[in-house]
Formats: structure tokens, sequence, C-alpha cells
């Protein structure tokens, strides 16, 4: 039966085709360049950082390995990558040649910054043969410069059963293995004190990183996490890219409660009113799906949450809604449970039928817990 439902959806999907073009074009159109991640200056930023201080910039180019030029600035700030891996390429440009992967937090330093979305770094990479200085180019949205990522080397007997995510952020992070009660843990970092980097050993044996909860190693107090963490701030205008938006982006923690009427921001969480169904409305049945909830703590959506969504625009309760984007076209409204939602976000960890609807705190999404309902497309 879902099957089917598929197939009847196929039709569907292409009637929204203009529509998510539509969205991509108006999102490109609102882009405020000066930053592309949190607290990072992009090309434009940099520019304007040398205007500013009345010096002139020193700039050189570059072929981005397709046969285009680029122009680069000189930048010189300590980064690490905020992204699950990314590679260190010999060109700005996905056809440049792979030097190296690099994992979340590893530290590298930048010297310049290209116009087409790339930044130059330097890297030592080492191994059993020495110390390797490498020189590259990676995506300026892969990497940050706010301090999230500490090293906390040690030994650790687990407190309680956890599932090993591949990023820390329940949203993004993908189940990649499992840690028992009473197993020996060894890790490697903090991110902003509330997830672990650990290692842990794949289905070849191999042995890989991934991402637990730090409270399933170490015993800490639900207050003291709270003192902590900060609240993502969000100014609730719509803006930026189907790329993540700038602004700064904070490892929040969950609020306790909102209470707002539409459109007002609480503690950084943006708050709607929820839409019912009208009964005339024109429904497709796409199937029946999971459903999850997610917020914008660090637990839930990682360390650089801001409360931007995928598509650019802000979160908002009883609105938001992520959802495999090849499956549901961004700017579609579902309805579940008689309420109407809107496909504006995605994440790692949301595959195909399964939806993750935006909450206030983590506490309300832990209550509404997981469930498995039908859901429709409202026409």
């Amino acid at each position: 039966m879902i099957g089917q439902t598929e197939r009847d959806y196929k039709g569907v999907e292409a009637q929204f085709m203009k529509k998510k073009i539509l969205v991509l074009l108006v999102c490109s159109m609102l882009t405020l360049p000066t930053t592309v991640s949190a607290d990072i200056l992009d090309y434009e930023g940099t520019i304007n950082a040398y205007k500013q201080d009345n010096k002139t910039p020193q700039t050189f180019e570059i072929d981005n390995g397709s046969g285009e030029k680029v122009t680069a600035v000189a930048k010189s700030d300590k980064v690490s990558v905020s992204a699950k891996a990314t590679y260190i390429r010999s060109m700005p440009g996905k056809n440049g040649k792979k030097l190296a992967r690099v994992y979340l937090g590893t530290g590298v330093e930048r010297v310049a910054v290209c116009d087409n979305g790339w930044s130059k770094v330097t890297y030592e990479k080492k191994s059993k043969k020495g110390t390797e200085k490498i020189s590259g180019y990676v995506p300026t949205k892969h990497i940050n410069d706010s301090d999230q990522v500490a090293q906390a080397k040690g030994t650790f007997t687990a407190l309680k059963d956890s599932d090993i995510l591949d990023y820390p952020g329940k949203k993004d992070g993908q189940v990649v293995g499992e840690v028992i009660q009473e197993d020996e843990v060894k890790r490697l970092a903090t991110v902003n004190g509330i997830w672990s980097q650990i290692y842990y050993k794949k289905e070849n044996g191999k042995r890989g990183i991934g991402y637990i909860p730090t409270s399933v190693l170490e015993n800490i107090a639900a207050e003291e996490k709270t003192e902590e963490s900060k609240v993502a701030k969000v100014d609730g205008e719509e803006a930026g890219t189907i790329h993540k938006s700038e602004g700064k982006g904070v490892f929040a923690e969950a609020v306790d409660g909102v209470t707002a009427s539409k459109g007002e921001s609480v503690d950084g969480v943006q708050v709607g009113t929820p839409v019912a169904v009208s009964s005339d409305a024109s429904l497709v049945p796409l199937g029946t799906f999971k459903i999850t909830h997610y917020c914008p703590c660090s637990i839930c959506c990682g360390p650089w949450a801001n409360g931007i969504t995928s598509t650019g625009v802000t979160a908002t309760t009883n609105r938001t809604i992520a959802v495999d984007p090849t499956q549901i076209p961004y700017g579609s409204k579902v309805v579940i449970n008689g309420q109407v939602y809107v496909a504006e976000d995605c994440g790692g960890a949301i595959k195909h039928n399964c939806i993750d609807i935006y909450v206030a705190t983590h506490q309300e999404g832990e209550d509404k817990g997981v469930y498995y309902t039908d859901v429709y497309l409202l026409k």
C-alpha cells in the first residue's frame, strides 16, 4: 500500500518542482553575504574588514579546477572543521585533488578566502612517519572559528547504554554503533561539554570516530549543563540561502517553557500558532511515516545550532518540519494528525518516510516521543 502511495506521489511531486525552484531563487535573493557560518568571514566580509581598517587587501587569482578563475584575498585566522568531515583539496573547487580528509573539530589555519565559497588553509598532518604540512582548500561553510571542540582525552566506563552517532546532533547524526553500560570507552574530545567524541569499532573491525552524550560518560548534574549552555538568539526574520544561513551560531541548550502569540520569539524560539486543516481540503495520502521531534538545543541540532533551517528561514513551532527533500519537496504543506506543517528543514538522520517536527523545548520533544501515523500532502 505504501509503495502504491509513493508511485501516486511522483506525479504530485512534479507539480511542486516549480514551487521548489521559486523557493531556491527567493532564498538566494535574500542572502546576506557577510558570513556563511558562525562568526566566520567570507570573501566579501573580509574585503569589507580591510576597508574599515583602511588597509589594502592582498588578492590573487587561482583556477578552481574547472578552468574558471576565482579571486582570493589574504586572511589569517585559526579555525576548525565544523562538518562531519571534509577534504582539503589542491584547488578551490570539487575538481581539486584530495590532499587530506579532516574531521569535526580538527584545527587548521586559514590563510586566504576565495570569492567562490572556498578558503585556503594549512594543516599539519601527523603520522608515524612524522608531521606533514598540507596546504589546500576547503569549503568555507565547513569551517568555523568558534571554540566548541576541546581536547578531553581519557578512558571511561559507560554509565548507561547509548547510540553512537557520526555527528554530535540527533537531527543530523546517524547511528553508527552502540555503547553498552559498563563498556570501556576511549574519549578524544568534548563538543562544548554536551557531546563526547569517542573511538568505536566499525562493523568491518576498523576504528572509527563517533559521538555520544557526555552524560553517558560523566554524571553531570542538569543544573550544570544548563548553566554552561547558552540559548540561541534568532531574530525571527526569514533570510538566507538553501545552505546554512549566516548568524551567530550558539551551542544552545533547550529552554524550560515557551508561551507566546503567533510570530513572537521567546527565549530564542520562534513560536507559531497551530493551523488546522480545513474540512474541504484536498489531500493526497503519502503513507505511514515515523514522526520524531526536535528543538534548537545542542542535543538535537548540534554545536552550531542557530535556529535557522536548511532552507534559510527561521524555524517556527507549529509550522516547521524536517523532511527528506527528495521525497517531500521544500515548501510543501503537509498534514499530520489534522495539523498543517511546512517542509522547511532537513537532516542527515531524516530519511525516507520519516518527519521531524520542530518544537519549543527538548522536554516537549521527549514528552511527545516517537510514533507512526498517516501523513497527507495538502494540495
